[in-house]
This record gives C-alpha cells, sequence and structure tokens, in this order.
C-alpha cells in the first residue's frame, strides 16, 4: 500500500506543478513577456527610423561596447498582477506635426502586425498622445503608469487583469494564465533624446491550448511517465517487497512450534540480505535454545522423579514409631542427599534459563572479579597469569563461564587454576587452565553436550559447561578444549 501511494504522488507531480503551482502558466506568461519585449525592441526602430527621416535628423549610429539584454521577470503571484488598465483619456497637448505625419505610417505597420500576433500596440509622442497603433488613436495614455515610466527612459513590463467581453469557457478558470493581459512599454530615443515610446500587449496562451497544440509528445510524455512509474514499482516489489514478505513467512512459527527456514533465491538488496542473514542466525539460535530448554526440562523432570520419589518413601517410613535412631538417621541422611541432588537440579536450570539475561554489553578485567572467583573455588588455588587485556563481557556473565569452568577443574582433583587474558592482532582470548587429572580422550567431544555427566550419582547435572559455551557463542565467541599433557586448558576467543 505504501509503494502504491508513492507511485500515484509520482504520477499526480506534473499535474500538481500545472495546477497548483502554476509552474507551466508563469512560463507561459514570460514567453508572452519576451516576446513582445522583441517586438518592442523592433517596432521602436522603425519608429525612430520614421522619425529621423521625416525630421531631417541624421540619428548617429552607435554600436555598444557590450549587449544589455532585457530578460523576462513577470509572474502570476498575486503582489504582482495589477488592476486593470485605465481607459485612454483626452490628450492635454496636441501631437508635434512630424508626430502627426509618422502616425498613419505606424499604424498600418501596427494593423499588418497585429493580423499575425493577436498583440495590440500603440506608438506614443512624448507627452503619452497615441500616435498610431491599432486602436485608441487620438487619445491619450498619459495617465496609465507603465506608459508614464517608458516616458522617462525605463522599459517596464506588467501584468494587469484582464477585462472579458464575453464569458470564458468553464474549463478556462483552471489556468490563471487567462486571467492576464501582458504590457510591456518601450522608450523611443533619437540621438538620445526619448521622441516617444512603444506600447504593446497580449494575452498569454492559455495553457490548454499549449497543451493541446503539445498533444502529440505530451502522449510520450505521459506513457513515458507510466512506464517510468512501473519500472519504479517494479524495482520496489522484486528488491524491496517481495524479499521483506519472504522475511516474513520465514519467521513464522511452523504448527509444530519449530522456526523453518530456507534460503533465499532473491534477496534484494544487500541491506536486506544482511537483514536475513540476522533473522537467520537469531532463527538457529532461538531453535537451538528452544530444544535445548525443552530437552533439559525433561531431562530435569526426569531426574528430579528418583530423588523426589526416593525423598517421599523415606518421610513415610520416618512415620514408624518402632524404627531405631540409627536407620532413621540414615533416612534423613537420604532425603538430605535427594534435596541437596534437587536443589542443584534446579539451580543449574535457573542458570541456564538466564544465561541470555546476562548478555549485555562491557568489558570487564580479569583483576575485577579473581576475589568472586576464589570465594567460589573453595579448596583451589586461583591465580592470574597475563592480564593485559579485557574480557568483552559483562561482569556477571563473565562469572557465569568461570564458575562453570573452575567447578569442572575441581571436579577433576584440580588444586590450582590459572587465569589469563591474551590480546594479539585484535583477538581477545581467555585462557583457562588447572592441573587436575584432565578429561580423558573419549570424553573430549561429549563435555560441552548438555546433561553428558560422568558424576550423575554425585548430583551432576551435565549443564555447566553447555552453559559457559551458549553465553559464549551468543556473543560471538568460541571455546574449546585444548590438547594438554596434565590438567585441562579451555580457551576462549572472541574476534
Amino acid at each position: 500500500m505504501v509503494v502504491v501511494v508513492v507511485l500515484g504522488l509520482v504520477l499526480c507531480l506534473p499535474f500538481a506543478g500545472l495546477l497548483l503551482f502554476k509552474f507551466y502558466a508563469n512560463q507561459l506568461v514570460q514567453q508572452t513577456e519576451e516576446s513582445l519585449l522583441s517586438q518592442a525592441s523592433i517596432l521602436s526602430a522603425l519608429y525612430a527610423d520614421a522619425f529621423s527621416e521625416v525630421s531631417g535628423e541624421t540619428e548617429e549610429l552607435i554600436v555598444p561596447d557590450q549587449f544589455s539584454p532585457i530578460f523576462p521577470a513577470l509572474s502570476l503571484r498575486d503582489e504582482t498582477i495589477l488592476p486593470p488598465r485605465p481607459d485612454a483619456v483626452e490628450g492635454r497637448v496636441d501631437p508635434s506635426a512630424i508626430h502627426k505625419a509618422i502616425g498613419p505610417r505606424l499604424s498600418k505597420i501596427a494593423e499588418i502586425s497585429q493580423t499575425g500576433t493577436l498583440a495590440g500596440y500603440r506608438f506614443l509622442d512624448p507627452a503619452g498622445n497615441v500616435i498610431g497603433g491599432s486602436a485608441e488613436v487620438g487619445l491619450s495614455l498619459s495617465n496609465v503608469g507603465e506608459v508614464t515610466r517608458a516616458l522617462q527612459g525605463e522599459t517596464v513590463s506588467v501584468a494587469r487583469v484582464r477585462i472579458r467581453t464575453e464569458k470564458e469557457p468553464l474549463i478556462y478558470d483552471l489556468s490563471r494564465g487567462t486571467r492576464v493581459r501582458i504590457f510591456v512599454t518601450m522608450p523611443t530615443l533619437v540621438n538620445g533624446e526619448i521622441i516617444g515610446a512603444v506600447y504593446v500587449s497580449r494575452t498569454p496562451n492559455h495553457i490548454f491550448r499549449f497543451l493541446y497544440g503539445e498533444r502529440f509528445n505530451l502522449v510520450k510524455a505521459g506513457l513515458f511517465v507510466l512506464l517510468a512509474t512501473g519500472l519504479i514499482g517494479l524495482v520496489f516489489w522484486r528488491f524491496i517487497t517481495r524479499p521483506i514478505h519472504a522475511l516474513i513467512r520465514q519467521t513464522t512459527v511452523s504448527e509444530d512450534g519449530r522456526w523453518s527456514w530456507q534460503s533465499f533465491d532473491h534477496l534484494g538488496t544487500r541491506e536486506i540480505e544482511n537483514l536475513s542473514n540476522s533473522f537467520q542466525a537469531l532463527t538457529a539460535r532461538l531453535q537451538a535454545q528452544q530444544d535445548s530448554l525443552r530437552s533439559y526440562t525433561a531431562h530435569v523432570t526426569h531426574e528430579l522423579k528418583s530423588p523426589l520419589t526416593a525423598a517421599k518413601g523415606a518421610a513415610e517410613l520416618l512415620r514408624d514409631k518402632d524404627m531405631s535412631d540409627k536407620v532413621r538417621s540414615k533416612f534423613l541422611d537420604n532425603i538430605d542427599r535427594d534435596i541437596d541432588r534437587m536443589e542443584a537440579l534446579l539451580n543449574n536450570m535457573r542458570a541456564f534459563a538466564i544465561s541470555d539475561q546476562v548478555l549485555g554489553g562491557g568489558h570487564v578485567k580479569l583483576a575485577e572479579v579473581i576475589d568472586e572467583v576464589r570465594r567460589i573455588a573453595t579448596g583451589l588455588e586461583v591465580e592470574i597469569g597475563r592480564d593485559d587485556c579485557e574480557v568483552p563481557l559483562n561482569k556477571e556473565a563473565l562469572m557465569i563461564v568461570l564458575t562453570h569452568l573452575v567447578e569442572n577443574a575441581a571436579q577433576h582433583s584440580a588444586t590450582q587454576v590459572k587465569l589469563e587474558c591474551v590480546k594479539d592482532a585484535g583477538v581477545v582470548k581467555l585462557i583457562v587452565a588447572d592441573n587436575g587429572v584432565g578429561i580423558s580422550e573419549g570424553n573430549r567431544d561429549k563435555i560441552f553436550t548438555p546433561f553428558f555427566t560422568t558424576r550423575r550419582e554425585t548430583g551432576g547435572t551435565g549443564m555447566g559447561l553447555n552453559t559457559a559455551k551458549s553465553i559464549v557463542e551468543t556473543l560471538g565467541g568460541t571455546i574449546e578444549l585444548m590438547n594438554s599433557e596434565t590438567g585441562a586448558i579451555f580457551h576462549t576467543t572472541f574476534d
């Protein structure tokens, strides 16, 4: 829907420019102004030549050092449009004999020119009298502002509200250019003196007549716009919409509660490909976590049954009043052992469940956690070797990892544990080494497997090293058991 709306707005842009912002109407107004300026310049030269011929004066031809063209500048802003032009009035001063003599000649030029241009022409003397033209000959336009300014030596262009004698078609209301008339007044000089002015006016071509004249080009442009819009829509669909819908389908949980992920044939843009890869990694991690939690819950449930059944049976037997103190003490010891077993299972389950909740960002040095590690590692001597870097884990996450590694050392008869943090070429490596009996060759590939333990009868759950591995790998690191002659050495690496 968003793509459709965007494409609709793209298609509306030409119409918005046409109707709302008046781009094309302004262009037609300036086109008309430019045409009138050109005509006024030519007619002014003819006016000056006729005046020189009748008066007997020879006009000095002065070639300018550089050209100074007059560019159109009118627009259809409300503040620039003047009221309708005032009507002509009776002249206060009669034109000179020279102006009267050249008037008919100029009127003939105006009439011939009007048949091809539809413009109105007025030739004025220095007092503002119309001495020749297509209309208002014999009257004065000295009461018109632009005429007054032109007779003072300024070329003036104005837009005035147009007075219509007939009702215009309704469709013309959409084009403001049909409601104004452009007036250009240019002074005429002979030997540096103003001998009059040329007053030219015309209504701009309305936009619909212009569009009709360009209908074939407009059809081609419309087809191009439709084609371009279709291509834009295709690009949106191919590289954005389609891959996103595919991602939505991929991230939907299936009926059996599992996530299914299949590779894409088309991933669209690189950003969507990166997003897809992130979703895929997240899906794999969530599925692995879900499978582990499901398996661990089933394992804990099964493991809890044995001590719970034993504790319940022992409690029933303890109700026997004839039981000797020695037997009663033995049953109580069994209950304590079963409770410790259940407590260990629940603690490991809690640690596994909250492992993802302690993965916030952070960095910590081994020296900041060594005291806590020593309190946990009762009976072990814990020391720090090299510590020239920070481990990219927060304190709580690092403590969980170290706790499980140190406990693993204690369970394999270690008396000493050495911690080191080494940084080489941007890679941080956490090394945990002990002097215990080590891990047998047959068990090396199983130690990170959930629920694998060699101490089940003494309360082992097989989730300690798996929990440490889960935390490290979630943060982009790796943990592995290294080959060693004595004890066990774990390398935890962060790129």
